[in-house]
C-alpha cells in the first residue's frame, strides 16, 4: 500500500502505522536547524525556496527518509506549486517497509 506525504496534517497523537508516517511527515515539515536535539533532520530550506534545484531536492528527501525514517520507503517524489512565488512544496509517494 502507498501514502501521500506532505508537510500537512501533523498529528502528534499518532499511533502504529499513523506514527511511522507522521515521523515522514514532520521530516517534510522542519527545515534543516529547527529541530533542538536533531539539528540535521530536515529539508534544506535553500533548496525548496528555488525552484531550479528540485533534483537537488529530491536526492536530499530521499537521503532524510533513509536516515531518520528507514521503515518508509521512497517511490515518489512531486512538488506542489509552480515555484513562482518562491515556494515548492514536497510531495512525497511511499510505502511502509514490513
Amino acid at each position: 500500500m502507498t501514502y501521500e506525504l506532505s508537510s500537512n496534517n501533523i498529528n502528534l497523537n499518532a499511533i502504529g502505522t499513523e506514527r511511522i508516517l507522521q515521523n515522514g511527515r514532520n521530516i517534510l515539515a522542519v527545515m534543516i536547524g529547527e529541530v533542538v536535539l536533531g539539528r540535521e533532520i530536515g529539508i534544506n530550506g535553500d533548496i525548496i525556496d528555488s525552484p531550479s534545484h528540485k533534483n537537488i531536492s529530491i536526492f536530499d528527501i530521499k537521503e532524510q527518509f533513509k536516515k531518520y525514517e528507514p521503515r518508509l520507503k521512497v517511490h515518489d517524489i512531486t512538488y506542489k506549486g509552480d515555484g513562482e512565488d518562491g515556494l515548492l512544496n514536497p510531495v512525497v509517494e511511499v510505502s511502509i517497509i514490513e
